[in-house]
């Protein structure tokens, strides 16, 4: 017997509801479970509404400078949310970080450690707080990600630019348009920034 018929052998004998209470109830359920949904004691829930996709290793992932190429698979029942998706050259992606422990929920000051892939060392990096970096280790594990959309077919999207690991859950998407990108004169950075960011051979705005 699948996954799938034991879910529905559940279902059929009326015992879907105590299936869940017994999983909140146990702690290494609930764990497991909130790798894969947003659920908070203040009664929070937010579903995932699609995956990523792609035959990518994380070690590869993290190490990508530019990203790589994928589909987003956005659930059936949430396939009509992507009506007039169709043209939009870039998708913001926000996610659920699942592979994120509790302990490194914990974590308040990190180093910059995407600045690695462009060749700075660890030890070059700057302590900053969470807030100040785009680390998976935070306190709410959630990610924001700017895709390029390359093709539609149906609920899958297919992208590239994707900086998230295979099994990702998505928990939202949105067109990127120009009322949310900011001009380049009025962009500013930190110095500590700044600096790194001309190491990388990047030039200084």
């Amino acid at each position: 017997m699948n996954t799938k018929e034991v879910v529905n052998t559940i279902k059929a004998n009326g015992a879907l509801n105590e299936l869940i209470m017994e999983i909140l109830r146990d702690p290494e359920a609930y764990n497991e479970l909130s790798r894969y949904f947003v659920a908070g004691s203040n009664g929070l829930f937010l579903r995932p509404i699609g995956i990523v996709r792609h035959g990518y290793s994380d070690d590869y992932v993290r190490s990508s400078v530019s990203g790589v190429d994928g589909v987003i698979e956005v659930f059936e029942e949430f396939a009509d949310g992507l009506r007039g998706i169709d043209g939009f050259s870039h998708l913001i992606l926000i996610s659920l970080f699942n592979k994120v422990t509790e302990e490194q929920r914990k974590v308040l000051v990190v180093r910059p450690r995407r600045l690695v892939r462009f060749g700075l060392a660890l030890n070059e990096l700057p302590e900053v707080g969470v807030f100040a970096s785009d680390s998976p280790h935070r306190p709410n594990p959630i990610g924001l990600s700017i895709v390029r959309l390359i093709s539609r077919d149906g609920r899958f999207l297919r992208v590239s630019g994707l900086d998230l690991f295979n099994g990702t859950p998505i928990l939202d998407i949105k067109p990127y348009t120009p009322d949310r990108s900011v001009s380049v004169n009025d962009l500013r950075m930190p110095d500590w920034y700044v600096r790194l960011w001309v190491r990388i051979g990047g030039s200084v705005i």
